[in-house]
């Protein structure tokens, strides 16, 4: 974004760096991914499981003819599930998350708690995430942003699966065109 301000006759441009992020809760956590990243914020729709997946794979929705693959945040972050009497709000967000995929075989269902909103984060507000928060486990945290008083970890879509993970969704893919 570019914002010019004009000063005794003379403009000049000055570049404001902003990401626009949006923002949803997992676990009680805030989270956030770069609005680009949003196909769409759906309900919930009917998950149908499928076997010998990963735990936080919660199975594939079908979204107009488009068959998804659903990944439960909580599980896939190892947060602490909803006590069965505990009523959540699930939404899906639905991104293309799975590179060098076909035109629309990309696209990944995250189940989350709820959206929250979406934020302009001035680039100089944005760190990289600690290291005691990187790692081969945990290498989808792409930094941690400050929100007035609050801290919003962002994620890093491309890398939320493994390359092992990734192919098991694509064998998915292959059995439902």
């Amino acid at each position: 974004m570019s914002i010019v301000r004009e000063r005794k006759g003379r403009s000049t441009t000055v570049h404001d760096e902003r990401l626009q992020v949006v923002t949803f809760e997992v676990g009680g956590e805030e989270f956030g991914l770069a609005i680009g990243s949003i196909l769409e914020v759906v309900r919930p729709l009917r998950i149908t499981q499928l076997p010998c997946m990963p735990p936080f794979i919660e199975g594939v929705i079908n979204l107009r003819g488009m068959i998804i693959p659903v990944v439960d945040l909580r599980r896939r972050f190892s947060l602490t599930l909803p006590s069965p009497n505990q009523r959540t709000v699930r939404t899906l967000i639905i991104r293309g998350a799975v590179p060098g995929a076909r035109a629309g075989r990309d696209l990944l269902g995250l189940v989350v708690d709820s959206v929250r909103e979406v934020l302009h984060i001035p680039a100089a507000a944005i760190e990289t995430a600690p290291e005691a928060a990187t790692g081969s486990s945990a290498d989808f945290i792409a930094g941690v942003a400050k929100a007035a008083d609050r801290l919003i970890i962002l994620l890093d879509i491309k890398k939320l699966l493994s390359h092992t993970e990734r192919a098991a969704l694509a064998e998915v893919d292959d059995v439902h065109p």
